[in-house]
């Protein structure tokens, strides 16, 4: 048991899906009021401030859950075969990570700083919905495309069993369901494929860690 735990993937992996499990916990509990699920923009706003400083953990750990979700992909791209396509994938993986950051920046900082500047209702509601859909459709968009092409290699060079590879597409597509959902403006059921796709991902990210990582 204990050499499970010196093998620095195995275990930056767990590390990386209890630090998305955290953010995940964080979002539903003390920021869910502050989310575009419900409710106006002041009143949203309003309950922020007021929570500020879990607001802040909360973004801060969305944040570091993507760069652990770059990490992770660096990872898997090295148990596979050199190529194009390995490269291909982990680029996407790395291009979602500037529009998801970006929109943590401006939920974690410019919304509330804006609202306690007295902002217009008008210049809350955009600067929101730019942060949804670099985060929601584009960052995420891409990172489950890059998954997403990752996955489907593990399955070609044979590297899982069948049921874990065809399990990690069912992750990434409910995820690409996400960003249709946000592109869309169906935000319940963004917030619906969100739980889904986060659940069965991370679940897999942790399975592949017992797959691929013990020994690497």
């Amino acid at each position: 048991m204990n050499n499970l735990f010196k093998t620095p993937k195995f275990l930056t992996t767990h590390i990386i899906v209890l630090i998305i499990f955290g953010a995940c916990l964080l979002m539903n509990g003390p920021m869910r009021e502050g989310l575009p699920v419900g409710g106006d923009i002041m009143g949203r706003m309003a309950y922020v401030v007021e929570n500020i400083f879990w607001w802040k953990l909360g973004w801060f750990m969305w944040m570091a859950s993507a760069l652990g979700l770059f990490l992770f992909s660096v990872f898997l791209a090295d148990s596979l075969k050199p190529s194009i396509f390995r490269n291909f994938a982990v680029g996407l993986v790395a291009l979602g990570m500037a529009p998801d950051l970006i929109a943590e920046v401006v939920y974690a900082f410019i919304l509330p700083m804006a609202y306690q500047s007295g902002a217009e209702v008008s210049f809350l509601i955009f600067y929101e919905q730019l942060a949804v859909h670099l985060t929601g459709f584009l960052g995420n968009g891409l990172y489950c495309l890059g998954g997403l092409l990752l996955n489907t290699l593990l399955i070609k060079q044979r590297l899982v069993n069948q049921w874990v590879g065809y399990g990690g597409v069912v992750a990434w597509v409910l995820g690409i369901g996400l960003s249709i959902a946000i592109a869309m403006g169906n935000m319940p059921a963004a917030e619906a494929l969100t739980a889904a796709s986060m659940v069965l991902s991370t679940l897999w990210m942790l399975i592949i860690a017992h797959t691929l990582f013990k020994s690497s």
